[in-house]
């Protein structure tokens, strides 16, 4: 793996079980932890894992950098980590060496950052970062999901407007099964054709494009996640196939 972007040390030691929340800084005071030979006093330094060597009381650490994957979500593919009978699970077409890398080195397992529903397609993140991951899936952040959706209806130009405009106010959800109601962020609808467009939001919550769509009338038939952040999905990944995220494409993912 590469050293994709450099983390906290704190937050590395606490991934890694070398140390808790509460002793990292008394850690840093007793102990001789170094990053390339350097004496390293704050708990903030920030440290790339695939070229940084970190030592303490002058034993060598070897802590491999995470895993970081992007996938081209393929249709009637489940997000779960098991396969339910009907759908495979979207870890079936991850390549073996990426679970025995995890192993071998400790990570965290390799988990979905988020999921999409079985039946959309596209953009689908992995990592065994799990602070990673919930950065991108924490709503205080608002990272952008840009989707294209194709609806069963038509809508006249004059509907398009409105839609946009009230897509980037906001309106009331209904509840779904067991998910409660709520009043959507403001979030940008831009369309295609009159029944086809790309929409931009900034939460997850259960079913949301489908659930927006149908709160003004229309039907979700077909739905693809196309980018997170300023990270567009790979034209060239065909469906199920995926690859590394580079340095530069995991600083796209908070733009």
């Amino acid at each position: 793996m590469d050293g994709l972007f450099k983390e906290r040390l704190d937050t590395v030691f606490i991934r890694r079980g070398i140390s808790t929340h509460r002793r990292v800084r008394r850690l840093l005071q007793k102990h001789n932890v170094c990053v390339n030979g350097t004496r390293v006093l704050e708990s903030g330094f920030r440290l790339n894992l695939a070229t940084d060597e970190i030592s303490i009381d002058g034993i060598k650490k070897n802590l491999a950098p995470d895993i970081y994957l992007m996938m081209n979500k393929k249709a009637e593919t489940i997000c779960s980590t098991k396969d339910d009978g009907l759908y495979k699970t979207v870890y079936s077409f991850i390549p073996q060496k990426y679970f025995e890398y995890a192993k071998e080195n400790s990570l965290q397992k390799i988990h979905t950052v988020g999921r999409l529903d079985t039946d959309t397609e596209g953009l689908l993140l992995f990592t065994t970062n799990g602070d990673f991951s919930h950065s991108l899936a924490n709503p205080l952040f608002h990272v952008k999901k840009t989707y294209y959706v194709e609806l069963e209806k038509t809508e006249p130009e004059e509907q398009r407007k409105l839609l946009a405009e009230k897509f980037s106010e906001g309106f009331f959800i209904p509840p779904e099964k067991n998910e409660r109601e709520f009043i959507s962020r403001p979030a940008i609808l831009e369309w295609n054709s009159a029944n086809s467009c790309r929409l931009t939001i900034t939460e997850g919550k259960f079913h949301q494009v489908k659930r927006m769509f149908c709160a003004q009338g229309n039907k979700v038939v077909f739905l693809k996640r196309i980018s997170i952040g300023s990270l567009a999905l790979d034209e060239k990944l065909a469906p199920g196939d995926s690859r590394e995220l580079s340095s530069e494409e995991l600083s796209l993912l908070f733009k």
